[in-house]
């Protein structure tokens, strides 16, 4: 039975084949496809977004596939319905219409109402469909398997494998109507509280694995909603579109991957209702991450680091070709910052950067590219609603509001910190990415972190806000009690925290963890500085006292990466080079903090810092001096600790525009310390 059915398909297709030269017409391959049946119409909806599979108008083409079947009869219906549910039909809905309302090569719809008034959809799945759709993967397997003996080149190009094993698991899990129920609710919580996007209530006594109950839902069409409504009511369903766009494709992972027209409806009140949650996709958090910061890239026009993140979710082939990527992703990216959204739009061009990164050799997660073609068509139908509006412009507040609460979120920090700080104390490295978990029971972590509050006698601090001041007066006090003549110490420090409270809101949201650390800590010390003089300091004796302060924090930081470093060789130069390494890591990461490497002496390690936003902090309140005497001459005994003799001739604080780092470790150069102040 696989082999006549193999080759029906085979026959069926071979008129349709795509051939180099003289290609068939697209539209007539979507044509057998239909033939073939529902297994290969999904397939086709599935090829839809494959565009390393096929050949670009094919795809188009495949963006177009409408199903048809013929009705399936009320007989059929009935026994389906009875076998499912239990009893008849009258059992279950007061009334049932006979003819379907929608008929689909999985199943049809019929209009219905319960007992209790509420008006309802009834999708039922066609007789059979497991064991023909069973027999027809069977097929297509098999033929898989040969063309894997007798291609396994172009097997392995096309990444044709791993398609299907991605369609086999889709198209098995549309059959299974109980599971797009749980879909459903599942995209019920994430928009719960969000009024302008409806989600259908559920029947779960009336759903089985081949019956779906679902709200009948009421409202216009696309066509009708964009040639009835007001400006005005179109112009507040466009900002509901977007608002449910973003929200699925960006901030939830989880989106509707099949939102033609026939699938949402829309109100005039500016609400939308979503319909059939059968395809749907979903991506990994990481995933989200990048395509956050692709898209901030791309509406800044920063294309090299759109690339970036783009390219960092492929895998490449043998032969990629990385220039030619690059090449083609710039040209596209070019052409989407000055074209008008009727002739491109960042959905469109972002599918078809994943087409030339195919045709370079790249090969992408098939849950990217069901995200990027599922973007594609939800964006058309902003396209009906508002042709001349820029979609990257009415995205970008909610982009950077998105972004800030990714970065600020203190469970995403906290967790982030659990899985850097453990490796970073005990061995003195960070864990690579790959050793980075994105899921896990956090109540572990948080009760493993109670037990070490209590074993360190933190158990009275409250928040990560008191650990902070906990943490800089365990080290300022002493110093701050021992200043000659004698400060009102407790003024002193309710005037530094009064005055971090006003800097802090201003704070940047770095990059890294590393950098939003450090330009804290920065701000303390402008803060401790300005108490300092306000109590009657010098400005000379204010910075003095900072300096031994920063030093008290920053000496036993420097401990783990040189006892690693002694761990791993016992050549000093290279021990310099393993703890400044660390450091440029962490706290001092890339790419808050900018390194380069510099060629020098064999005994000098040596490289230029290109960025420091501590010192654009102190820069833009004034403050450089503080910096150049504070921060910066941290260094200097950090260099004698690690067994050599920094030599350094500029900073950025000085008004350079790098910080030149050259840690000597022989005997015969001379120590070189800053002691000129900041240009002003």
């Amino acid at each position: 039975m696989i082999l006549w059915t193999l080759r029906r398909e085979v026959r069926a297709l071979r008129q349709y084949r795509l051939q180099s030269r003289g290609r068939a017409d697209p539209s007539r391959f979507v044509e057998a496809l239909i033939e073939l049946g529902p297994t290969f119409v999904k397939l086709g909806q599935v090829l839809s977004t494959r565009p390393d599979v096929l050949p670009e108008e094919y795809v188009a083409a495949l963006k177009r596939l409408q199903e048809r079947a013929p009705m399936v009869p009320l007989d059929v219906i009935r026994a389906t319905i009875k076998s499912e549910l239990g009893g008849k039909l009258a059992d279950h809905f007061e009334t049932f219409e006979c003819d379907p309302v929608a008929s689909a090569s999985l199943a049809q719809v019929h209009r219905a109402t319960l007992r209790n008034g509420s008006v309802v959809a009834v999708k039922v799945q066609r007789s059979d469909m497991d064991a023909l759709i069973s027999r027809d993967m069977a097929a297509l397997s098999l033929g898989i398997t040969i063309l894997a003996r007798i291609a396994p080149h172009k097997l392995r190009r096309s990444n044709l494998s791993a398609f299907f094993a991605e369609f086999r698991r889709y198209t098995l899990n549309e059959l299974d109507f109980a599971a797009e129920a749980r879909t459903i609710e599942r995209f019920r919580l994430n928009f719960a509280g969000h009024d302008t996007v409806v989600i259908p209530n559920t029947y779960p006594k009336l759903t089985t694995r081949r019956v779906l109950t679902i709200d009948w839902v009421e409202g216009l069409r696309l066509g009708e909603a964009a040639e009835i409504l007001t400006d005005e009511k179109k112009d507040i369903l466009v900002s509901s579109l977007v608002n449910m766009l973003l929200k699925m494709f960006v901030s939830d992972g989880l989106f509707h991957a099949d939102l033609h027209p026939g699938n949402i409806v829309f109100h005039s009140d500016g609400r939308l209702t979503l319909l059939d949650f059968g395809m749907y996709g979903q991506l990994e958090p990481r995933q989200q991450d990048r395509f956050v910061l692709y898209w901030m890239a791309v509406v800044q026009g920063q294309t090299r680091r759109a690339f970036h993140h783009f390219r960092a979710q492929t895998d490449a082939l043998p032969d990629a070709d990385e220039a030619a990527f690059y090449s083609q992703f710039a040209k596209l990216a070019e052409e989407f910052y000055t074209s008008p959204l009727r002739e491109t739009s960042l959905a469109k061009v972002y599918f078809e950067m994943m087409q030339a990164g195919y045709q370079a050799g790249f090969v992408f997660p098939a849950s990217l590219m069901l995200h990027a073609k599922a973007l594609t068509t939800a964006e058309a139908l902003l396209f009906e609603l508002a042709p001349d509006a820029r979609f990257e412009q009415i995205s970008r507040p909610y982009i950077a509001q998105e972004f800030e609460a990714r970065v600020a979120s203190p469970n995403r920090l906290a967790k982030r910190a659990s899985q850097i700080l453990p490796e970073l104390l005990l061995l003195g490295e960070l864990p690579p990415q790959t050793a980075m978990d994105e899921d896990w029971v956090w109540s572990t972590t948080k009760a493993l972190a109670n037990d070490l509050a209590l074993q360190v006698g933190l158990t009275k601090v409250d928040g990560g806000r008191a650990m902070l001041r906990d943490l800089v007066e365990h080290y300022a006090l002493p110093i701050l009690q021992s200043t000659k003549p004698a400060l009102n110490v407790s003024s002193v420090l309710e005037a530094t925290w009064c005055r971090y409270d006003k800097l802090e809101p201003n704070l940047p949201v770095s990059e890294t963890t590393g950098a939003m650390i450090t330009t804290h800590l920065a701000a303390i010390t402008l803060a401790i500085y300005e108490s300092l003089v306000a109590q009657g300091q010098s400005a000379d004796e204010a910075q003095s006292i900072v300096y031994q302060i920063g030093w008290s924090i920053y000496e036993p930081m420097s401990v783990l990466p040189l006892m690693l470093a002694k761990t791993l060789t016992v050549d000093p130069t290279k021990q310099m080079r393993i703890a400044t390494g660390v450091f440029r890591k962490f706290p001092f990461g890339e790419p808050a903090y900018g390194w380069r490497d510099v060629d020098t002496d064999p005994k000098i390690v040596g490289f230029d810092c290109t960025k420091c936003p501590v010192a654009s902090f102190f820069k833009e309140h004034d403050a450089s001096d503080l910096c150049v005497q504070t921060w910066c001459a941290l260094d200097y005994p950090l260099a004698q600790k690690w067994g050599g003799k920094l030599e350094r001739t500029g900073t950025i604080a000085m008004g350079d525009d790098h910080c030149d780092f050259r840690w000597n470790m022989g005997s015969s150069r001379p120590h070189q310390q800053i002691n000129r102040r900041a240009k002003t």
